[in-house]
């Protein structure tokens, strides 16, 4: 057994986590209810959008040519974006997300297609390389504070390279947030769009109507379809912001509870021996009267 001096400071070490770990707990639950709120309030107006996308690529009805960024061609190359955090300390969060990327990576290159994976988040990026996957680029400081301008420049840069034919397909590994207690790696196609059933933002679709358009449809998506692109991407960037924080509050719940767990084994046995040593000096001293008797 180890001496007493030991355990007293193995016990004092475990307070002091729990002590971090118990106010890391509780931040992540203050930040948690704002990136919650974010990310609920995004959810009517990205789905409203994709509706509203889908619902006037419909009254087009072949009419014209779609738009080039509704079309869809053969995929050659794929441009996978990885949503992770910057940091860590949020239990499985970023292994599963980027499993997620891995293995759809993994699924495109078995179909002989070209996979560019771009790492939004410093998580990403790291294991990435330390797996031995290239990555096109890398953006720190997006998920841990996402803006609409952030999820703009990233939409536009995929949005240019769709157009040139750099990118046939997009697609955005992110975190759904489900509910505080339940996040889920999910992947939707961002383009070309309106060829993925509005996953980022869990849209429904919209019974056909008869409408009079003013300016015309073709103009119309001209406008919407860059928006929507834009407001899938911020919508994912906040609900993984959420999940963020929901992950690593639960994380730090339970590593606060194994630290108390340890202060109060590793406080019983400091007991049990400082009594066992106080019994043997009892003992020593009992016979050392009874010797000199």
């Amino acid at each position: 057994m180890a001496n007493l001096r030991d355990i007293r400071k193995r016990r004092k070490g475990a307070a002091n986590t729990r002590k971090i770990t118990r106010t890391m707990e509780l931040v992540a639950s203050a930040k948690l209810k704002k990136a919650q709120d974010a990310a609920a309030a995004s959810r009517p107006y990205a789905d409203g959008l994709r509706d509203l996308l889908n619902t006037i690529a419909a009254a087009t009805g072949g009419r014209s040519s779609p738009h080039p960024l509704m079309v869809a061609r053969p995929a050659k190359k794929v441009a996978i974006l990885l949503l992770t955090a910057d940091r860590g300390l949020a239990g499985a969060f970023n292994t599963n997300l980027i499993g997620t990327a891995t293995a759809r990576a993994v699924e495109h290159e078995r179909a002989g297609r070209a996979v560019d994976i771009i790492a939004v988040g410093k998580k990403a990026a790291s294991t990435l390389v330390f797996l031995g996957r290239a990555v096109r680029e890398s953006h720190v400081g997006v998920t841990a504070a996402p803006t609409f301008a952030k999820a703009e420049k990233l939409a536009n840069a995929a949005i240019e390279r769709f157009l040139a034919a750099e990118y046939d397909l997009v697609e955005v590994v992110y975190s759904r947030f489900i509910s505080p207690a339940r996040q889920a790696p999910d992947l939707y196609t961002m383009l070309p769009a309106g060829q993925d059933g509005a996953k980022a933002g869990g849209g429904k679709a919209v019974a056909k109507a008869d409408f009079i358009y003013e300016p015309e449809p073709e103009d119309l998506l001209a406008t919407l379809i860059p928006l929507t692109v834009r407001s899938g991407l911020f919508s994912a960037l906040l609900q993984t912001n959420a999940s963020e924080h929901a992950a690593r509050r639960v994380a730090m719940k339970n590593a606060s509870d194994a630290a108390a767990d340890m202060v109060k084994a590793l406080s019983s046995a400091y007991n049990r021996g400082r009594q066992g040593k106080i019994t043997q000096e009892i003992a020593e001293i009992t016979g050392a009267v009874e010797a000199m008797a």
